[in-house]
């Protein structure tokens, strides 16, 4: 029973830390020291009474103050929580400070044209890195291409992704699969194990007009650990389920 309560007290001072590193409850942990503070003092006989009345009525105020401006913050529209491509920084820039980086696209292309960036920040920092790609034989190909946009040759492009995924293999902490059927939908995992954590979905929707029109949603650790750690299990499903990347070697070796 000790432990328990000792591992509960230790969970309780980490969320209390985060809350406050993340600017959370600042009014209920500023009103929390206040009373612990004036009680202090009042029970040491420290402080007149007319004193702790004014600083009672000072955190009345700033609570009052508080709520109103988170009611009037109010919550965000859809349109600001589900975006298109256009509402995300360029893949690279995200990429200093990752250790650990998974994604899922049927090609990977816009992750992996920063091969270079990848290589750099992440892989030789120590980090690893997971890439899915589709398989490349001919039906799961058409059954994609029935369903993607258009405005790429989903063949070559993807051809040309596991080139470039075969010799990132060479990078210690890199590793690829192929996956024979499109989930509907990709994913980037930055830093799944680490507090800041966050998933990055898109719906491919069907047969659209130009790859940034489809809707993405950001999902952070903090914000919603529930639908986090799922699409954190999805993308290990996924690559269990996937293939070992031998076609895109024999590319690398006609190449060389």
């Amino acid at each position: 029973m000790a432990g328990l309560a000792t591992s509960k007290a230790g969970g309780g001072l980490r969320q209390v830390a985060d809350d406050i590193s993340q600017g959370r409850h600042r009014e209920a942990y500023t009103l929390f020291c206040v009373g612990v503070v004036l009680t202090l003092l009042g029970l040491w006989g420290l402080v007149a009474i007319q004193i702790m009345l004014s600083a009672v009525l000072a955190a009345l105020t700033f609570l009052v103050f508080e709520t109103a401006v988170q009611a009037g913050a109010g919550t965000p529209s859809l349109d600001q929580v589900l975006e298109n491509r256009d509402g995300f920084a360029a893949f690279g820039t995200i990429l200093p400070g990752v250790r650990d980086l998974r994604i899922y696209g049927p090609t990977a292309v816009s992750a992996l044209v920063n091969a270079a960036d990848i290589r750099r920040h992440v892989l030789r920092a120590g980090g690893q890195v997971r890439i899915l790609t589709l398989d490349d034989n001919p039906q799961t190909l058409a059954a994609a291409a029935f369903q993607l946009d258009d405005n790429l040759d989903l063949g070559q492009t993807l051809r040309n992704s596991l080139v470039t995924a075969a010799k990132l293999s060479t990078e210690p902490g890199f590793s690829y699969r192929q996956l024979p059927v499109n989930p509907g939908f990709s994913l980037v995992i930055v830093n799944a194990d680490e507090p800041g954590g966050y998933v990055i979905f898109e719906s491919h929707g069907f047969r659209d007009d130009s790859i940034a029109d489809r809707m993405h949603l950001k999902i952070s650790k903090v914000d919603s650990p529930r639908w986090f750690a799922y699409w954190v299990t999805r993308f290990d499903a996924m690559w269990e389920a996937a293939l070992p990347p031998a076609t895109a070697r024999s590319f690398l070796d006609e190449e060389g």
